[in-house]
């Protein structure tokens, strides 16, 4: 971006297009294959943010390399210009981690005192709720009973068909419907 080429149109059309085909991908895959999603903490998304600050800071200094001697800007050259893109960079990096920490907070609900899950262990959460990572991955269930061949075999997940789902621990599958929850 600082010493773009001739192909910079081509670059940026394949890259948004790149992108519209994963948004697509990813849009219908989940759709179609996950049935629902538990968030149990926002650290992952918070560092998702917050290592978006560096990335996004490149695009600051390259402003200002490429406003550089423009009509109306700033014209400096050699190690001054180094050291105004680097501050850009360093100034944006500070603001985007300030805004986390201070401003996004504020919108958000706060977290509890304490965890209302931690002694919950993933047998008696698997035992309530018929969806994990195990249930909910088409390959684990075709090796549960093709390679493995277990018995009972890990069952896909499927919302409406947990009452299909038997319990196999030595597996780490824990949930069985019970005779009142098939629906009719």
């Amino acid at each position: 971006f600082y010493f773009p080429g001739g192909y910079t149109w081509i670059l940026f059309l394949g890259m948004a297009g790149s992108h519209v085909y994963i948004y697509a991908f990813d849009h219908i895959r989940v759709l179609r294959s996950i049935p629902s999603c538990t968030f149990a903490s926002y650290d992952i998304e918070w560092w998702a943010q917050a290592l978006m600050g560096p990335i996004i800071g490149v695009m600051a200094s390259c402003l200002v390399f490429k406003s550089n001697c423009e009509p109306g800007c700033h014209c400096v050259r050699g190690m001054p210009l180094i050291l105004l893109c680097s501050s850009a960079w360093v100034a944006h990096v500070i603001l985007h981690i300030v805004v986390l920490k201070l401003v996004v907070p504020r919108f958000g609900t706060p977290p509890p005192e304490e965890d209302p899950a931690q002694h919950e262990t993933f047998e008696t959460l698997n035992s309530r709720m018929p969806c994990s990572w195990f249930s909910a991955n088409p390959v684990h269930c075709l090796r549960s009973k093709y390679f493995y061949k277990n018995s009972p075999p890990c069952f896909y997940y499927i919302r409406g068909r947990e009452y299909l789902m038997k319990a196999n621990r030595s597996i780490g599958q824990f949930f069985e419907a019970k005779k009142t929850d098939k629906k009719a």
